[in-house]
């Protein structure tokens, strides 16, 4: 072929892989042809945005886009002072008096001001939309009045105006949490914007304001009318403003109800918007209680622009209460930001959970961390807890990190994604805690595991006591009772050899009778386990191998654990002080602060000796033992 450049093939087209419909080259077979390549799809094109890019991208948008409403609702409130001075002066509530603009004003603009502030929060969810919108709608039922202008703006103004009630409903029923945190909360949102579309959809496609006999601000311009039907119009308007009514009922039950079931902190919370919400729904089923009196909406009538008057007051509270909320949730940010700072190189136990409770204000606020090596949760200190539940106005947030959960908060249903809230250096600090507790779990185990050997070591102890006593020891009294026989008997026979022997074979037996029994009270003293710790010291100052004063102790009794733990620490320390060459030594024995406190004191010389023996059986009860120079002290926890 002419112009055939040597060692290339000839040029097939571009494969196609989809229908003839199709325009998209394959991506697995690329053209040899460079000038046909840069025709197809590129390597170097950038391949359209995926979801998340879209996401991001919609969410950069976001923020000036709720700006760009607000101001856009600016305009629309300083239009609708302007209709209202003008064709609406008559008609509406805004132009009735200068209190009936402040009022208009001051509702709608607050909506607006709500929902900017909460757009602009770090989480603003849905809530801020919402209160951009109402503040919009708010404002229908004045440009409803400007009938000398587009004939689109007063048609559309009267189906916004259907919706102010549903909007606000939503936002009360979404401030908590930003979405309806329970089903009937859900389904009362669904009813009313359902009920309120069909009811814009039918006035607007069938009422006719001319045949209207309530119409007052917009009697002539229906740009959406296709076909009049004045009775169906008058039904629908009736129906809509009594199911609004029953729905602002509803609304009142479903606050009240929050209110009474939260928790004082959630309530805390719920009082700013609730409130007002209840206050506003009053206001709604006053109208609608009013308007069945009369056929039209007069604003110049006093009973309908007092029921105006609390209801913007109740929306401008409410408005408020939402600004107010953003504002604390802010403050509690910051306030748990601050725990990062002022937590310490090593915190005591239990300071971040105190921490978060202050920064939050929930005194009820629990952290409960898990222990992986023993499969349970404990708290700071190490006790096992259960895995807080979930109930009424509580929460559960579970924190992670490397896809293991490491804590577990319940707090206030009031504070929602707590773990956004929660920075990096809060996470670490938690995770600090936990294998804090974790340690302490373990030491706590540990000082149960030597709790329970020693309590073992007792108990063999007695048993060996007093199988001593009554096996060996009562086996060797008939002994020694048979050979005093047998030397009796020797005696009587006149065999002085056999006498003899039997005479020394029963010294023998006394003698090691003695022993048995010294040894038995060594091993556990039976006076200890039935007189208690006073009995048990005096008889020990009899037989201790120097003179020893008991200088006080209390006649009472003590745990048995207890107080074998203090007499064997006094037998030790007697010993020691036996061994450093005193001559004296007091004990005094009493309670101090729910410690048992066992003294010695010795005129000895020498280093002392670590007593390990009874530091092992004194911290198996979380007690201590210190000992220098010529004084020995043991702390014995004993309750109260």
């Amino acid at each position: 072929m002419e112009g055939k450049v040597p060692g290339t093939a000839a040029h097939r087209g571009c494969p196609q892989d989809g229908t003839v419909a199709s325009t998209e080259i394959s991506r697995r077979q690329r053209c040899h042809n460079q000038v046909m390549d840069r025709t197809g799809p590129s390597a170097r094109t950038p391949a359209p945005l995926g979801t998340r890019g879209r996401l991001t991208i919609l969410a950069q948008l976001a923020v000036p886009a709720r700006v760009a409403a607000a101001i856009a609702g600016a305009v629309v409130a300083a239009g609708a002072l302007a209709v209202a001075e003008g064709p609406g002066r008559a008609t509406t509530y805004a132009g009735s008096s200068t209190a009936g603009a402040a009022l208009t004003l001051s509702a709608g603009v607050g909506l607006i001001a709500a929902g900017l502030v909460i757009s602009l929060s770090r989480r603003p969810g849905r809530t801020g939309d919402l209160a951009l919108l109402a503040g919009f709608c708010w404002f229908a039922p004045v440009w409803m009045a400007w009938q000398d202008g587009p004939p689109l703006v007063p048609g559309a103004a009267m189906v916004a105006a259907g919706f102010t009630f549903p909007l606000i409903v939503h936002l009360v029923l979404t401030c908590s949490t930003g979405r309806a945190d329970s089903k009937p909360a859900r389904l009362l949102a669904a009813v009313v914007y359902a009920e309120a579309l069909l009811a814009a959809v039918a006035l607007a496609l069938f009422r006719n304001p001319y045949f209207d006999p309530g119409c007052l601000a917009n009697c002539n311009v229906n740009i959406f009318l296709i076909h009049s039907l004045p009775s169906l119009a008058r039904t629908v308007q009736i129906g809509d403003r009594w199911f609004t009514a029953a729905a602002a009922a509803t609304l009142t039950v479903v606050c009240a109800a929050r209110l009474v079931r939260a928790s004082a902190p959630a309530r805390q919370r719920l009082l700013p918007v609730h409130v007002p919400a209840i206050g506003f729904a009053a206001a709604v089923i006053a109208r609608a209680a009013a308007l069945q009196q009369t056929t039209v909406e007069d604003p110049f009538n006093p009973s309908l622009f007092t029921i105006f008057a609390i209801g913007s007051a109740a929306v401008i509270l409410l408005a408020a209460g939402l600004i107010s909320g953003v504002a604390r949730a802010r403050a509690e940010r910051r306030a748990v930001a601050r725990i990062a700072a002022s937590l310490e190189e090593a915190p005591a136990p239990g300071t971040l959970q105190s921490a978060l409770a202050a920064a939050l204000r929930d005194p009820a606020l629990q952290i409960a961390y898990w222990l992986p090596s023993t499969q349970r949760y404990a708290d700071a200190t190490g006790q096992a807890v259960p895995e807080p539940p979930a109930g009424p106005g509580r929460m559960v947030t579970r924190l992670t990190r490397s896809g293991r959960t490491i804590a577990v908060i319940s707090h206030s249903g009031a504070v929602p994604r707590i773990e956004a809230q929660i920075g990096p250096a809060i996470r670490l600090g938690v995770e600090n805690e936990r294998l804090q507790a974790e340690l302490l779990a373990q030491l706590e185990e540990l000082r149960a595991s030597r709790a329970r050997i020693v309590e073992t070591a007792d108990t063999e102890r007695r048993g060996l006591e007093r199988n001593l006593h009554d096996g060996a020891q009562q086996r060797l009294l008939a002994l020694s009772y048979d050979i005093r026989l047998a030397c009796a008997a020797a005696r009587a026979h006149g065999d002085t050899p056999a006498e003899t022997a039997l005479a020394q074979a029963t010294a023998d037996v006394q003698g090691v009778l003695g022993e048995l029994r010294d040894l038995a009270h060594g091993i556990y003293p039976a006076v200890l386990a039935e007189a208690g710790i006073g009995p048990a010291l005096a008889t020990l100052a009899d037989t201790a191998p120097l003179p020893v004063e008991i200088l006080r102790v209390e006649d009472r009794r003590y745990p048995a654990p207890v107080e074998a733990a203090a007499y064997f620490a006094v037998v030790e320390a007697l010993g020691d002080t036996a061994r450093r060459g005193a001559d004296h030594a007091a004990v005094t024995v009493g309670q101090e602060g729910g410690r048992l406190v066992v003294t010695i004191q010795h005129n000895g010389t020498g280093g002392a000796a670590s007593m390990v023996a009874a530091a092992d059986r004194i911290g198996a009860l979380g007690g201590s033992l210190f000992s220098r120079d010529t004084t020995c002290r043991a702390e014995i926890p004993c309750g109260s």
